[in-house]
């Protein structure tokens, strides 16, 4: 008789699989040891630097919540495939952009990153290349779980997690997974890609493309930030540790001579840049030299490269505007119309809404209010998310006059519910209680490989700083 496929591979519910949940198998241990893996993971963590540094630069702990976030190989594979397909969308956007003044009124730049981008982009010879992340939410849980995967935005610059997600998935595989193991002994949990490795694996596809005969690398950051994570030094030191010759460098200490870009006696031939050329060119203009990194995004010698500049939220409204998704694959059209939420700018005017019949958009926001999200158009972080079920209509309406104040710097986006999830809390004594999060998924993809960060918060705006945490994200052997 043929053995049917796991239940947790078709429909990734653990409790199909193993006959009781997550929180069940933390229910079943002693208060005593729940109470020692708590103080294990919190202490391993402030160890390795999972903190967030407050208004006053002090670093602060970040919670670690103590329940991975599981998914099965088929589940991991489709979320890889799909991020690829929209990676790849967004690398036709600097010459949309360049050919079709539709697009250039949806992803409007600075005259800073105009004159930048003017001076620097080469169409005939340019090849756009990534590291970044999205941000989705999706039901591992859920029989219907494709239909529950969401994309929310793509992070093309600057992508945070990278050291916090495999550190944390290293930190609950240590303490937390063993425990759980001794009393289901077949879940057995591996990390997903380490998302330091997907970039190395871009850096080195990009070196081969540009058949470049040495590898040095420089990951590029202003140095004495204050407030946030810390992950390049951190970055470094793992890159080095595999045998690659990287250094951390503010890019105003870089320099160039002779066509070759130096950081102190060091010649490098990749950078990965932090930073958005807005910035990067603000710099220039108060007397600093960056032509290093002019020279670098010309020659294609950047990572990620001038279509990183189009963060905008509103990039979805291309993908969602049906005469515009017309410039791309029906494959990439597909995942759009699956996995990418409805999207505009906030201005007057007329256009498409989610069936795609002709509408005035500012009345019909007034009227779907329930539905709508309201979002900078350039921000990150969740700064200024605005969930319109949790305004009044007054509150609403004042949201949207504003948003018109400066036509096309906010975007209203059709509300995808964001996967909630009981997580478990474990007070001193090793006393259980569940509470409901929300949980979203940062995804680094290369070729080869997908790195999942996890987070989660109490508030419906996931920000771990905001009643949230990190969550390890594990995949089911």
């Amino acid at each position: 008789m043929r053995r049917q496929s796991s239940p947790f591979l078709r429909g990734g519910n653990l409790r199909d699989s193993l006959g009781t949940t997550l929180n069940g198998l933390l229910e079943r241990l002693s208060a005593a040891e729940r109470s020692e893996i708590r103080e294990a993971v919190r202490a391993e963590a402030f160890a390795r630097g999972v903190v967030y540094y407050d208004d006053a630069n002090r670093p602060q702990p970040t919670p670690v919540l103590l329940r991975p976030r599981v998914l099965g190989g088929n589940q991991r594979a489709y979320l890889h495939r799909v991020t690829r397909i929209l990676e790849h969308a967004y690398m036709r956007l600097v010459s949309l952009w360049q050919r079709d003044p539709r697009v250039r009124e949806i992803l409007p730049l600075t005259e800073l990153e105009l004159r930048w981008m003017s001076e620097l982009a080469d169409p005939e010879n340019q090849v756009e290349v990534f590291f970044g992340r999205f941000d989705a939410s999706t039901d591992f849980g859920s029989h219907d779980w494709i239909k529950s995967t969401q994309f929310f935005e793509f992070n093309p610059l600057g992508a945070g997690g990278t050291y916090l997600a495999p550190t944390v998935d290293e930190i609950i595989l240590r303490h937390v997974a063993p425990a759980l193991r001794r009393v289901a002994p077949t879940l057995i949990l591996e990390s997903n890609d380490d998302p330091r490795r997907v970039l190395l694996e871009v850096l080195a596809d990009h070196a081969r493309h540009l058949r470049l005969k040495r590898f040095n690398l420089a990951l590029c950051q202003y140095k004495g930030l204050e407030g946030g994570v810390e992950e390049f030094p951190k970055n470094v030191e793992f890159l080095r540790s595999l045998g690659i010759a990287v250094w951390h460098a503010d890019p105003r200490e870089l320099r160039l001579a002779d066509g070759e870009i130096y950081y102190e006696d060091h010649p490098i031939d990749l950078i990965y840049r932090d930073h958005e050329i807005n910035d990067l060119a603000a710099k220039e203009a108060a007397g600093d030299d960056l032509s290093a990194m002019r020279h670098a995004l010309q020659h294609g010698r950047c990572i990620s490269s001038l279509a990183g500049e189009f963060d905008h939220k509103s990039v979805f409204e291309i993908f969602t505007t049906p005469e515009l998704a017309a410039h791309f694959t029906a494959l990439e059209r597909r995942v759009f119309r699956q996995h990418v939420p409805w999207t505009r700018r906030i201005l007057p005017g007329r256009t498409t809404d989610p069936a795609g019949q002709g509408i005035e958009l500012m009345p019909w926001l007034l009227e779907h209010r329930a539905r709508i999200v309201l979002k900078p158009n350039r921000s990150y972080g969740g700064e200024g998310i605005l969930l319109g079920r949790d305004l009044d209509g007054t509150q609403y309406t004042a949201a949207l006059e504003r948003a018109l104040e400066n036509p096309g710097t906010w975007v209203a986006q059709d509300y995808s519910p964001v996967a909630e999830k009981d997580f478990p809390l474990i007070d001193g004594e090793g006393g259980l209680a569940l509470a409901e999060y929300f949980s979203v998924l940062g995804l680094f993809a290369s070729e080869q490989r997908l790195g999942i960060l996890g987070r989660a918060s109490r508030k419906k705006i996931v920000n771990v700083a905001l009643e949230g945490g990190l969550v390890a994200v594990l995949r089911l052997l």
